[in-house]
């Protein structure tokens, strides 16, 4: 056993924890958005992330895997939402009532798009652009050196190579809302993207 912010935990416990990490993870920008809808404004956001998912983890047990994770974790999420509103009641902060919250809650988390899709999405649109079009994206959000060195080395003012990035990303975006609205398996009979 070992304490860790004072939560006992016992070491042959970790690798079975792997699969909840993963799922909270992949889930923690969902998590984030959610939260964020439900307190705009707010500066607690940020700790209410942090309890939403220290209450995940000590709850792990009645996960049932298999089941929908990002909508377990969305209810823990809302109770932690109203717990905080409840604790930190301000003369400036508009208070609804907790069945108004409640359907907010349930609609905001039927409106936010699963980002892992989204990704997905993206690596398959990413894949039909021509290779060029490929590098300049990797180039401006993966390199740490800017599009003027990666302008002189393709022989582009960095000026045109911003406006081939703007239609790409126009592109990229056509593409990932196309294959939200067929539904994400629809994507993968597509021709390649426009370029």
């Amino acid at each position: 056993m070992f304490k860790y912010n004072g939560l006992m935990s016992n070491e042959s416990s970790i690798p079975q924890a792997a699969p909840l990490v993963s799922l909270l993870t992949e889930h923690q920008a969902d998590l984030w958005a959610y939260i964020i809808t439900q307190m705009p404004g707010s500066p607690d956001v940020a700790d209410v992330l942090q309890k939403t998912n220290l209450t995940i983890w000590t709850k792990q047990s009645e996960f049932t895997p298999g089941t929908n994770f990002r909508a377990w974790a969305f209810t823990i999420a809302r109770f932690e939402i109203l717990a905080h509103l409840k604790k930190h009641k301000r003369g400036n902060w508009l208070v609804f009532s907790d069945e108004l919250i409640e359907v907010m809650g349930t609609e905001t988390a039927e409106a936010i798009p699963d980002t892992s899709t989204r990704l997905h999405l993206l690596e398959q649109c990413m894949g039909k652009l021509r290779q060029s079009h490929r590098e300049l994206v990797n180039q401006r959000y993966m390199s740490a050196d800017g599009l003027a060195r990666y302008a002189a080395s393709v022989g582009r003012s960095e000026s045109s190579l911003y406006v081939t990035l703007h239609r790409v990303r126009a592109t990229l975006r056509k593409c990932i809302e196309k294959g939200l609205q067929h539904g994400f398996g629809g994507m993968q009979n597509e021709g390649r993207a426009e370029s």
